[in-house]
């Protein structure tokens, strides 16, 4: 098997992960001068560099990656750059509150994991190191920018606020695919569903056979919340869409090619009363606007929910950990499902994470040497610290290409993942302190399940049935201003209704035309016009 930045060639089991760089000037600090010696500096520059570079390091803590604070990469980190990291984590259920609070409060860390739209509603404030004046002196993120173009949607009015989490190699191709417990359906002789009524039926022989369980759950996650997370997939799925990866409620519509206003389409209105038939039913998890991360993998890996439209990696932990008390339990993809109108398409994660950024803190007290870090962790050596740890360690060289150290691997076999448990004590990769990721060493440790995954995802890449999300384009001044006043109106009002439509008998017959009036009242075609002006600027 042979795999690649942007896919994989061979046996079809790659991912997500992209870009290498080879290091500027941000590797090894000791620069060669035709001695092996380390060149002389400046004293006074001798001087500053002796003193440790301080950061306060802020980003959410994934419950399948805990930030350990004894990582093993901090004391390399110290040992190379002179750099002594505060990693201060946030469960993930919490962090866009506590990130908004300390923003408003202009009391933000020296570096803060932060998302595409902070970018846009915050830049203007001061509150970010503008990164561009400093581009010059990052030649390794320079390289990146010319990897990555779409890194100049995060511009604001041309100017750059933050560091891109972007990724050279990923071990799996994940998204928004209906993953399902095959072993039950096997058990009580239920079809493999192949459209969304069949899958309905499904849900009621499994509900009979097992009361207590809610088939199907959701969650919130990523910045989006529970009840963004469980429409999202099923709007798609039926023709429309929902909210764009950070939330704004308009969607892109990759046949249309142009931003949409899901709710206003019939498909829209079919994929809520789909969704309201399966709560009424009680085939649809009641917590599903409140359930976390934490909560949702709980059930899934216990049996108390059976199908789920997320990340279909997960579903080789839950198997991992199901089989511990049941060896025939699997949960497994199913194959695109059919909408009421014979819509058949899902939605899939980008291969990098470039609507996650790194910024600076305006107040930073040395932005100069705070950049030469920044800019390092994009140089090849470090990439090589931040995704696999130290070579010899935790990893090695053979025939040229990296592979996880087995005996320092084996302490985490047990683990229900053990390769992110790793990653955790080592503090790597993008749950880590990772910039600039390659997760190849992955490959060979992944669960059988995994690999055929990806080569499904890819599959229905390649059938086009399956489309990556798309990031948002760079907006104006004026247009900022605009969308955060319309989006103050809009998104609280949209996400209250839409629970009242799907918890709520008859209301769907009553008040939808009335909501749609109101929706447009408060600005939704305002933000789809915005949204198409903005991306006609860069097609």
């Amino acid at each position: 098997m042979r795999l690649t930045k942007k896919g994989y060639v061979a046996a079809g089991c790659s991912t997500v992960l992209l870009l290498s760089v080879l290091s500027g000037c941000g590797g090894d600090s000791k620069q060669a001068n035709g001695t092996g010696k380390e060149k002389a500096k400046p004293a006074g520059a001798a001087a500053q560099s002796d003193k440790p570079l301080a950061l306060t390091w802020m980003r959410y803590e994934h419950p399948t990656q805990p930030l350990d604070p004894n990582s093993k990469i901090f004391p390399e980190i110290l040992k190379k750059k002179n750099v002594k990291l505060d990693v201060q984590s946030t469960p993930q259920s919490n962090y866009d509150d506590k990130k908004k609070t300390l923003i408003a409060t202009n009391s933000i860390p020296d570096v803060l994991l932060v998302k595409q739209d902070d970018l846009s509603n915050f830049s203007d404030t001061g509150i970010f190191l503008d990164l561009t004046p400093y581009l010059d002196k990052m030649p390794n993120f320079k390289k990146i920018m010319q990897e990555f173009p779409e890194i100049n949607k995060n511009k604001m009015d041309g100017k750059l606020y933050g560091f891109p989490l972007t990724q050279k190699f990923a071990a799996s191709q994940s998204g928004q695919v209906p993953v399902i417990r095959v072993d039950l359906l096997k058990k009580l002789n239920v079809p493999t569903p192949t459209t969304y009524e069949e899958l309905y039926q499904a849900f009621k022989k499994l509900k009979e056979a097992y009361p207590e369980t809610f088939p199907f759950t959701s969650r919130a996650a990523n910045g989006l919340t529970g009840t963004e997370n469980l429409i999202n997939p099923i709007a798609f799925a039926f023709g429309s869409g929902y909210t764009n990866t950070t939330g704004a409620k308009v969607y892109y519509d990759p046949t249309l090619k142009q931003y949409k206003f899901g709710p206003a389409s019939p498909e829209f209105k079919e994929a809520i009363s789909y969704l309201r038939k399966l709560y009424k039913d009680k085939l649809l998890d009641p917590d599903y606007a409140s359930a976390t991360s934490q909560i949702w993998q709980e059930k899934l890996s216990s049996g108390k929910s059976l199908y789920y439209m997320d990340n279909t990696g997960f579903g080789a932990n839950f198997n991992a950990a199901l089989k511990k008390k049941d060896p025939e339990a699997q949960f497994d993809m199913l194959p695109i499902l059919a909408s009421p109108k014979g819509v058949k398409r899902v939605q899939l994660y980008q291969l990098d994470h470039l609507q996650e950024s790194y910024a600076i803190s305006a107040k930073v007290k040395d932005p100069e040497r705070v950049i030469q870090y920044m800019d390092w962790l994009y140089s090849d050596e470090g990439v090589r610290l931040t995704s696999w740890g130290l070579e010899n360690d935790h990893y090695t060289m053979d025939n040229g290409k990296y592979k996880i150290n087995e005996q320092f691997f084996s302490q985490f076999k047990e683990k229900p993942d053990p390769y992110t448990a790793m990653k955790s004590v080592l503090g790597t990769g993008y749950l880590g302190l990772a910039l600039h990721t390659d997760d190849s060493p992955n490959v060979a440790s992944q669960a059988k399940e995994m690999l055929e995954w990806t080569e499904k995802n890819y599959q229905f890449i390649k059938e086009g049935s399956a489309f990556r999300m798309a990031y948002d384009p760079p907006f104006t001044k004026d247009e900022r201003e605009k969308l955060k006043q319309l989006r103050t109106q809009l998104d609280a009002y949209l996400t209250q209704t839409m629970d009242k439509f799907i918890m709520t008998e008859g209301a769907i017959d009553k008040e939808w035309d009335g909501f749609i009036k109101q929706a447009k009242e408060k600005g939704a075609d305002e933000i789809e016009k915005i949204f198409n002006t903005a991306l006609a600027r860069v097609k």
